[in-house]
């Protein structure tokens, strides 16, 4: 077992993300998927580095329903500022369902964001600064199934958050549930048994060239990262992308894609496909460093090679 360390000196930024807790009401076994995120908490909690944001990358509940959504409030056996100083949750395709409708479930994640995070959100994207970075997270305005509707609305915010967060000179962490259509191996590993072939299967939908756009013409500026879930892809590095051509780090015009694992369920199309893996975020004044972990064991990846023969991501900043 190893606490959350940050690999260097002088962190500047400390985060968690996970995606895909989906806490279920539903499961043979509800216990299970709230256990694999308290351990997330526990992880948090006993940090050597504080933990400036936990954030949650879509599907924290498998239906957006008020009793899912008690499941996850009830993994908090103290306030969320006691595990991060800011919770950060992005809204996944499961999320805008509702035994109602999405507006009902709109309602319930608004509702957690102000309860356990103190943020009150009008829209379902919004952005953060931590410790002076910028964070944006996308969200779908309707239920549109597996995919996101993005508006028109919505991508001009896009665009003016990241003119906005450019002249800082830092990099900046853009958040979705799904991925850029086509990255990660798509659309052949969002299903375990490559049933889906549509282009957009297992992507952002009809949006996502805007969004690549939008992200690349940053990236030619400061560096971009892009987290996505979803799909629930195992843990992937140079040796799945050498032998399958996908892995969980990609590079696409410029922008550095990051996909995770799904924390709750089961993945597949990867190296490592154990539950309870996600990321841990820390930027430094010189680079920018993902670090795989299992937080059901609570230790570092070492088996995956993610770049540059490291188990994790070390990406250097000019």
């Amino acid at each position: 077992m190893q606490n959350m360390k940050p690999l260097y000196d002088n962190i500047l930024v400390n985060c968690t993300i996970v995606s895909d807790t989906h806490q279920d009401i539903k499961h043979p076994t509800p216990e299970l998927p709230q256990n694999r995120f308290r351990n997330v908490l526990a992880a948090c909690k006993s940090s050597e580095a504080p933990v400036d944001a936990l954030i949650i990358d879509g599907d924290v509940t498998s239906r957006g329903t008020k009793i899912n959504w008690g499941l996850f409030r009830d993994c908090f056996a103290e306030p969320a500022n006691v595990y991060a100083k800011h919770l950060l949750l992005q809204l996944g395709n499961h999320d805008t369902w509702s035994d109602i409708s999405y507006e009902d479930a709109r309602r319930e994640y608004f509702s957690a964001m102000g309860d356990l995070g103190g943020r009150i959100l009008d829209h379902v994207y919004y952005d953060a600064k931590i410790n002076g970075y910028s964070f944006l997270f996308l969200g779908s305005e309707s239920d549109a199934g597996c995919g996101a509707s993005i508006s028109e609305e919505q991508l001009v915010w896009l665009e003016e958050t990241l003119a906005a967060a450019v002249p800082a000179g830092k990099p900046i962490f853009v958040f979705n549930h799904q991925a850029l259509n086509g990255t990660h191996g798509l659309p052949r590993t969002f299903s375990s048994d490559e049933s889906d072939t549509g282009a957009m299967d297992g992507g952002i939908g009809s949006a996502s060239d805007r969004v690549k756009t939008l992200l690349a013409a940053a990236a030619k500026q400061v560096p971009v990262f892009f987290f996505s879930g979803h799909s629930h892809m195992g843990l992937s590095g140079e040796e799945g992308y050498r032998r399958e051509g996908y892995a969980s780090f990609e590079v696409c015009e410029g922008i550095e894609l990051v996909m995770l694992p799904s924390l709750a369920c089961g993945n597949h199309h990867g190296e490592d496909l154990h539950f309870d893996i996600g990321y841990q975020l820390e930027i430094y004044a010189d680079r920018v460093i993902i670090r795989p972990r299992n937080f059901a064991e609570q230790t570092w990846n070492t088996d995956v090679v993610i770049r540059d023969g490291k188990p994790y991501l070390s990406y250097m900043l000019a």
